[in-house]
């Protein structure tokens, strides 16, 4: 991480930047380690991705040229770049499914009744627009659903498009040590959904940090380096691709697995009836 482009440290703490930049930097070259050896061949970004360094994932993935409100065909809706199919009724794997709910009530991470009928694991990267598109487009449709207990949301890491990802995660998860995870989440999909073009380097994530009303920056920065905070994002990861997803975002809707960014009406649909 460089010195902050808005006005840079005060000389007497310059010491204590740079040995928080080292930890960074540290934190992300042992994450990028842990993605490569945990995506395997089948669940792996592509190597131009998944081993880029900060410096060379310099912005979000843009939508594709075909995007909605682009002109040109429907795109895939997720970011791998493949079309999902239609929402997968898993009977043989129904019970794994289920079983991928917590209802953990110290899940800092999720929303919701722990006692909800049903429960919407979502699989997602920071990084990718599809997310982005969902969050925006779609997850505020689901307010209601929450709010009368019917709903509960778990979110998961699953950073697939390489070490930036990852990066934005921790951050994301710096912010909920001073419970702003939510507006955080928030703020990183709308820029993204925007074209805002974030750099994820140290200055921007701050920022979004600032924006968000974080109150301690220092102690946001501190928790960027958090090795517990790795290694929970990692083992979501993991425990993703154990499940074959491999795009972002991916649901499990109750007991069916859903790839891709439905829309509103589909997805609202399909909880719907399993409410039902």
């Amino acid at each position: 991480m460089t010195s902050d482009p808005r006005g840079g440290a005060a000389p007497s703490n310059r010491g204590l930047v740079t040995a928080i930049s080292i930890l960074i930097v540290a934190v992300i070259a042992l994450a990028i380690g842990l993605v490569l050896a945990l995506g395997g061949d089948d669940g792996a970004p592509e190597a131009s991705e998944s081993t880029a360094t900060l410096d060379q994932v310099s912005s979000a993935a843009p939508p594709p040229a075909d995007s909605p409100g682009q002109g040109g065909a429907q795109p895939p809706r997720d970011g791998t770049g493949r079309a999902p199919s239609d929402p997968l009724d898993a009977e043989s794997s129904q019970e794994l499914l289920l079983q991928q709910a917590t209802r953990d009530p110290n899940d800092p991470y999720a929303r919701g009744d722990v006692d909800a009928e049903i429960v919407i694991v979502q699989y997602a990267d920071y990084r990718c627009w599809y997310c982005a598109q969902w969050h925006v487009e779609v997850s505020q449709a689901l307010e209601p659903y929450i709010e009368s207990g019917q709903v509960r949301i778990e979110y998961r890491d699953h950073p697939v498009r390489g070490d930036a990802s990852v990066y934005a995660a921790l951050a994301a998860r710096a912010a909920g040590e001073q419970e702003r995870f939510w507006e955080y989440r928030d703020a990183l999909y709308e820029d993204v959904y925007d074209e805002a073009n974030p750099a994820y380097d140290g200055a921007y994530l701050e920022d979004v940090a600032e924006r968000v009303g974080v109150p301690d920056i220092d102690a946001f920065r501190a928790a960027m380096t958090s090795a517990d905070s790795l290694a929970e994002i990692m083992t979501s990861r993991e425990q993703a691709l154990a499940l074959g997803v491999t795009g972002t975002p991916t649901f499990i809707v109750h007991d069916t697995l859903v790839p891709g960014a439905l829309p509103e009406e589909q997805f609202l649909e399909l909880v719907e009836s399993r409410l039902a």
